[in-house]
């Protein structure tokens, strides 16, 4: 089954930095990337290294990793991937925001910061893939202003459907 495609054809609308005093929003340092592939082995049972599912994508750039510290403890992180589909759109990649510090808006605060980093990138757009059960991921990319894209398969429709159900949303934005 594909991934849901979410984008976004607004990027003048992205909000300001707002991250609490005790974390501090920043590009990853290179001796970092065990801190990176930590977490996300945590959040999404992952079993890759940072070199292979980073650096060697289409549109990497060692900039655009960035991550939420608590102090040395990296505890949210997303990547801004500069026209990964060759499409002319940024693209947000691998998202994860550590569950021990969930309610805190973290995830939201990382994808805007990740956007952030695309908008100065000149991008005027981006794109995203997530899968159906990653709800609250999906209501943050909404509120953000990420919309559905529902031309990659047949499925499309009635899966967004479904999800926005979930929310209790009714699905009237999309391409």
């Amino acid at each position: 089954m594909n991934q849901l495609h979410m984008v976004k054809l607004n990027m003048n609308d992205i909000p300001d930095a707002h991250i609490p005093a005790e974390y501090e929003l920043r590009v990853l340092r290179p001796e970092e990337k065990n801190k990176w592939e930590e977490l996300c082995n945590k959040m999404f049972d992952f079993k890759s290294t940072f070199t292979e599912t980073l650096e060697g994508k289409r549109g990497y750039i060692a900039d655009g990793v960035l991550g939420i510290f608590h102090g040395d403890k990296l505890i949210a992180t997303g990547t801004a991937l500069l026209d990964y589909n060759q499409n002319g759109y940024g693209y947000v990649h691998m998202i994860a925001a550590d569950s021990d510090y969930s309610g805190k808006k973290l995830g939201y605060e990382i994808v805007a910061a990740v956007l952030r980093r695309l908008r100065g990138g000149d991008f005027d757009k981006s794109e995203l893939t997530t899968d159906d059960f990653r709800l609250p991921a999906i209501k943050t990319y909404c509120k953000l202003g990420f919309v559905p894209d529902l031309s990659v398969d047949e499925t499309m429709r009635e899966r967004w459907e479904n999800l926005y159900k979930t929310f209790g949303w009714e699905l009237t934005e999309y391409i």
